[in-house]
């Protein structure tokens, strides 16, 4: 039995070892034996167990958590993800923040989407994120490119794929870039 917790958030892992059956029945009564060291008070709405070996996944800090096979098919790996519910807030605060740019210059709304893109990147390249990180980074590049269409007054048939190329929104503005995942260690399964 392994307690994983950040501030007052806890999830508690049973192994399913054969050596070990009956953990996951233990766990809640020892955590409340030991709940007063751990500065933990239980709220029970939000306690609940999952099986991740029946298809069960459970969310913790923004991720979703859910078992899968690995790309061999020979074995099993544990799965983190940005919630989607996370990637909608994430859009649409990047969204509010160059829709309500004003009439300030394109480079400076850019960076203050960066700003905020740079927070979510960081927190979430931890996890198995890249497919995150594309919608996100499409999402931006459009609103971007919307953005920049409708300062130059002109029809909106299309949002300036060839006249606001990746380099420009790159390059010239200096929109974010770094959308490496660093999976922590061991946790991808394929090593």
């Amino acid at each position: 039995m392994n307690y994983h917790r950040i501030a007052d958030d806890m999830v508690i892992t049973v192994s399913v070892h054969s050596s070990k059956r009956g953990g996951a029945e233990l766990a809640l009564p020892r955590l409340q034996e030991h709940r007063g060291p751990l500065g933990v008070e239980l709220n029970r709405e939000k306690t609940r167990r999952v099986n991740v070996l029946k298809g069960e996944f459970f969310a913790f800090l923004g991720f979703d958590f859910r078992r899968v096979k690995n790309r061999s098919r020979t074995g099993y790996f544990i799965l983190m993800t940005p919630k989607k519910k996370v990637r909608q807030a994430s859009k649409a605060r990047i969204h509010d923040v160059i829709q309500h740019g004003g009439a300030k210059p394109a480079k400076d709304i850019v960076h203050a989407g960066t700003a905020v893109l740079a927070g979510w990147v960081n927190y979430f390249r931890v996890g198995h994120s890249s497919r995150a990180f594309g919608e996100i980074r499409d999402d931006i590049e459009r609103n971007i490119r919307t953005l920049l269409t409708r300062r130059k007054r002109r029809k909106k048939r299309s949002i300036g794929w060839r006249r606001w190329s990746n380099e420009y929104l790159y390059d010239v503005l200096g929109l974010y870039w770094d959308w490496k995942v660093h999976p922590l260690k061991g946790a991808d399964g394929y090593r």
